[in-house]
């Protein structure tokens, strides 16, 4: 895991990899929420980080 910040977060973000894909968790640290995108294993890892933090900010915003 890899801490990284929006918006004066801190998010953590795992990448492990299941057969052809790759799948990006990215985890609030102050609520512990996460999410969890995947993409094939050819793309690049940062496309998916950047999808992933703009989910979990998705979903700490609706809720």
């Amino acid at each position: 895991m890899a801490p990284a910040s929006s918006k004066g977060r801190e998010i953590y973000i795992e990448f492990k990899q299941v057969g052809q894909y790759l799948r990006c968790t990215a985890i609030d640290s102050a609520t512990g929420q996460e999410v969890t995108v995947a993409g094939p294993v050819s793309r690049n890892p940062e496309q998916l980080k950047r999808v992933a933090v703009q989910k979990l900010e998705y979903v700490l915003n609706k809720g």
